[in-house]
């Protein structure tokens, strides 16, 4: 269950979401942002069936860390595969792919070296999640 400041936070992001508007949530450490993102992509997935839920971090701990969390809440299938991203050659075919809806990448797998020639094809409505990529 939230914590008052992490459900003021969700119905916040929610209704930015349904503005089309993008958008910041600051947190202090230790207040809960694992929650509150596993909160904000379970509701994603439930009422966009074109959403997918990228989250970018900046350490492998982080990226366990919230794969376990998400896998805890139920947003990832007790059976599926992980989301996370192991290359960046993975990182695009799975944005081009239609599943996974949630993706896990260290803020690494990005280098401005690909972004030379076409982009790669992207399928669905993708919402990213920065988590902690502040120190990178």
């Amino acid at each position: 269950m939230p914590r008052p400041h992490q459900y003021i936070g969700i119905k916040a992001a929610q209704e930015r979401i349904r503005r089309r508007e993008g958008g910041v949530i600051w947190h202090t450490q230790g207040s809960g942002k694992s929650i509150l993102m596993v909160l904000i992509a379970k509701w994603l997935m439930e009422h966009d069936p074109d959403a997918r839920v990228l989250i970018i971090t900046d350490r492998d701990e982080l990226d366990k860390q919230i794969e376990g969390v998400m896998r805890n809440a139920g947003v990832i299938g007790e059976d599926a595969p992980s989301p996370r991203i192991t290359s960046r050659s993975q990182f695009i075919e799975k944005i081009g792919a239609t599943t996974p809806r949630l993706l896990c990448a260290l803020l690494h797998k990005f280098d401005p070296a690909d972004l030379r020639g076409d982009p790669p094809p992207v399928r669905g409505r993708f919402y990213v999640f920065v988590d902690e990529c502040h120190r990178t």
